[in-house]
């Protein structure tokens, strides 16, 4: 089974900051694909906007490859839960990013029934948010706190 590690982040303030996602995918031990990137800056950014473009990245990873079943695995409870459909989705500056990965979903038939959701501590999805830091550090942009307590080298 293909297990994805999604993370996202919105430094230095959130909403308002840079909205940067980290994407993870192993078959087993082996790392086959990752991804990272800058959502978007300012008024439209938030931790929740940058948790759902690390989702897109997943899906539309999942969407060009042929896969038997795979889990995504996320420390942001909100998304998984309106994944699984167990929370409802009342708007806010992620709504577009929900929409869009619900859309590849329904577009690339069977997608769902091949898809499980699962919540995970933040400090399990080190390789994810890592990548996300990484991307925020790409445009001289350092963590405004170490959510998960790590030391990230000569950041600051």
């Amino acid at each position: 089974m293909l297990q994805i590690w999604i993370d996202g982040a919105c430094e230095p303030t959130n909403p308002g900051g840079t909205a940067s996602y980290g994407v993870v995918a192993k078959e087993g031990f082996t790392t086959i694909f990752t991804k990272s990137g800058i959502v978007t800056r300012g008024k439209g950014a938030s931790n929740n906007v940058a948790e759902y473009a690390a989702l897109i990245a997943a899906l539309e990873y999942l969407a060009s490859r042929e896969f038997q079943s795979a889990t995504i695995h996320s420390d942001s409870q909100m998304l998984v839960n309106q994944m699984k459909g167990d929370w409802g989705v009342h708007g806010g500056l992620y709504l577009k990013y929900y929409e869009r990965a619900v859309d590849i979903i329904a577009n690339n038939k069977g997608m769902w029934e091949k898809l499980r959701f699962q919540w995970i501590p933040r400090d399990v999805n080190t390789e994810a948010d890592r990548l996300s830091v990484d991307a925020l550090a790409s445009v001289g942009i350092g963590p405004a706190t170490h959510r998960h307590g790590f030391d990230y080298g000569d950041e600051t």
